[in-house]
């Protein structure tokens, strides 16, 4: 009957222990006291995400607002520049026009495969 009674008593107090253990409870615990400039932001923004989003979004908003009145200007475009005429004896860019009229000759055909071989 002692044993019995030691046992029950460990058991109770092991019991009461493990419910006495430090739990995490979320959003019970109390609000954390601020200090320094936290504390003068979040008197004015209680909630600092909400203000910076709206910030971004203000900032955007006013963007466009600039965009919508100046309108675009018209960008002049750019002078062509004149192309070059290839050198007698030189091989034009494989991406310019000169190149087909080029590979109808035999003898520039084969100065092209020579260049190939270098």
């Amino acid at each position: 009957m002692f044993a019995n009674l030691v046992g029950r008593t460990a058991l109770v107090a092991t019991r009461r222990h493990a419910t006495q253990q430090a739990r995490r409870r979320m959003g019970s615990a109390a609000a954390p006291e601020w200090t320094g400039i936290d504390k003068t932001v979040r008197g004015y923004f209680p909630g600092v995400a909400a203000a910076i989003l709206s910030g971004y979004f203000g900032l955007f908003v006013l963007v466009k607002i600039k965009s919508a009145i100046s309108g675009t200007a018209e960008v002049e475009a750019p002078a062509q520049v004149a192309a070059a005429a290839p050198s007698a004896g030189a091989i034009p860019d494989v991406d310019s026009e000169e190149f087909g009229a080029f590979l109808e000759s035999e003898e520039n055909v084969m100065k092209l495969v020579e260049s190939f071989e270098k």
